[in-house]
Order: structure tokens, then sequence, then C-alpha cells
């Protein structure tokens, strides 16, 4: 049973990504016609990859299993930066290998041929993506950590709007230009998004009916199980979706759609636990993922060069995967009996 269960979690994940691709296709057409720079079109794009964990969340909640949606939340956004260093950095050597081979194929023929881009993370993701990023992680610390009001309340729901809203006003507006005239929604469109968003539903139930059974035969704590088991499956696709995205030569909206997913994901993503109350089950562990997105955050910002952007290196992916793997250390000694 317990692989039926394990493989009921994997379709319910693939039907929420099959609709959150369906509404990202929808929402960058949007983002074309809004004119908005990779950049800020992230903003936009997030709320679509991060349709997943906010179903989730929105389906623990009504089951009564909250703790199962935090714990998704938290292991969604966990590994996503180490994942993306690391897809992104191989995924530019392939692509910059074969963009070596047509430019010397390109100047045989014309020796004015233009030497070929190296893809990389522009300057601006940096303050538009990261920053408010890691601001989100600090505050939500600041919400659910102190003593005299540990845990998410009703007020944090409205607290993490807010600060979901400035963060999206101020990555979008002033970006691109008004809508193009006279471009309607189709009702081809509008049958696909409502379709997609009953697949993301329907696949948010029986992830989440199909976690808990896994957490119960595994012996392990809902917070614990939405880490390690739904958080990590939630997480996979969106980095088939970012090696694509940065072997096509967009590494900048790899990486933009992944810190926006990730901003929606402890925002948006866990209203519906503020507004049921939701204490914490084991702050120390809730912690150690804080701070460890937190310190990839930082690391990120700290390579990241204002003028030149985001360049990738060995020395980068190996310094993530060190850190996640100081991380699981860190969680074995706090899970252990």
């Amino acid at each position: 049973m317990l692989i039926l269960w394990l493989g009921a979690i994997g379709v319910g994940i693939l039907a929420m990504h099959w609709g959150a691709q369906r509404v990202s296709e929808f929402l960058g057409m949007l983002r074309g016609r809004l004119g908005l720079a990779e950049v800020a079109g992230g903003a936009l794009i997030g709320l679509a990859t991060a349709s997943p964990e906010i179903s989730v969340n929105g389906a623990a909640v009504a089951f009564g299993w909250a703790d199962l949606g935090l714990g998704t939340a938290l292991g969604s956004n966990v590994p996503a930066i180490p994942l993306v260093v690391a897809v992104a950095y191989f995924s530019t050597r392939l692509n910059r290998r074969r963009a070596v081979a047509e430019h010397r194929a390109a100047k045989a023929a014309d020796d004015a041929a233009p030497p070929p881009k190296v893809p990389h993370v522009e300057a601006e993701a940096g303050g538009v993506q990261a920053l408010p990023y890691l601001a989100v992680v600090l505050l939500l610390a600041a919400l659910t950590l102190p003593p005299p009001w540990a845990g998410l309340q009703p007020i944090d729901a409205f607290i993490l709007l807010a600060a979901f809203a400035l963060y999206f006003t101020r990555a979008t507006v002033g970006q691109g230009a008004d809508l193009a005239a006279g471009r309607t929604i189709s009702r081809t469109e509008l049958f696909r998004m409502l379709s997609a968003l009953a697949a993301i539903a329907a696949g948010a139930v029986l992830a989440v009916v199909a976690s808990r059974r896994v957490n119960d035969a595994l012996g392990v704590s809902d917070l614990v199980g939405g880490l390690f088991i739904t958080g990590l499956l939630c997480a996979l696709p969106e980095s088939f979706a970012a090696w694509r995205l940065s072997q096509s030569g967009r590494a900048t909206s790899a990486f933009s759609g992944t810190m926006a997913d990730g901003i929606t994901s402890i925002t948006v993503a866990l209203v519906p636990s503020a507004l049921v109350g939701l204490p914490l089950s084991d702050v120390p562990l809730y912690a150690a993922n804080l701070v460890f997105v937190a310190a990839c955050l930082v690391f990120y910002l700290a390579a990241n060069d204002p003028g030149r952007g985001e360049w990738f290196s060995p020395f980068k992916v190996v310094v993530f995967g060190v850190g996640y793997a100081v991380y699981l250390a860190v969680v074995f000694v706090i899970t252990r009996p």
C-alpha cells in the first residue's frame, strides 16, 4: 500500500504541475502583452509555479492537517536555490558549447559574426527578487519564532498578504507597457485556464490525502513528511523547467521564477494555515529551514556582481551542495529519536 500511496502523491503533483504549466503559459502570454522584462515577469510567473504549494496548503487546512501544508511550503523552498544553481550551471555549459560550435561555423562563413554570449542572471535579479525573498524569510521568522507570538496567527495572514502585495507591486509596476489594445482572452484560453485550475485543485486533494497515508505508514510527523516527501517532489518539476530555461539562454527567467515561487510559497500559500492558527510543532526543525533559505540568499546576493550579474562556476555549485548536505545533517540531529 505504501508504494501505491507514493504513486498517488506523484500523480497528484504531476496534475498540479500540469495545471501550473498551463497557467504559466497564460501568464507568459500576458507578460508579453504587458512588455514586462524577464526579472519583473518572474513575479507574474511565480504565482503560477507556486500554485501547487498554495493548493496543497488549502487542502491540508481543509482536512485538518495544516502541518503537512507548512512542511510542503518549506520543503519546496529549501532545495530550490541549490537545485536551480546546479541546473543552471550544467545546462548553460551545454548551451555554451553549442553556441561556440555554432559561432565557429558562422565565423568560417563570415568573419564579422558576433561572439556567443554566455547565459547569466542579470544584476537586477538581486534587487528585484533575491533581496525581497530574504526580507520575506526574515519577516516570517519574526512573525512565527518569538515565544510570545510563536506560530502562525490570523493577523499574520494579512501581514503576509501585504508583504506579497508590496513585493509584487515593486517587481511589476513601471516595468512594462499598457495592455495591447484590441487583444482579448479567447474562449479557448479561458477553457484552458479553467481546466488547469481544476487539475491543480484535484491534484492537491489527491497529494494531501496520499501524503497523510504515507506519513502514517512511515511513522513520521506531517511536518517532516511535507518537508522531505511532498515538498521535495513539488520542487523537482520546477527544476526541470529551470533546465529548459537556462539551456535556452534564459537563466534570468529561471532564477527569477524560482525566487518568485519561493516568495509566494511562504506568503500567499501560508495564508490558510495562518487564518486557522497554526502552532509550531517542531520549532528547531522549522527554524533550521528558515536559516538555511536565508543563508542561501545571503550567499547568492554576495556573489551577485551589481554591474554584471550572476555568473555560474563549479565553486558556487559546490558551496550550495555542501550547504545542503550540512542542512540535512542538522535536520537528522534535530529529528532523530
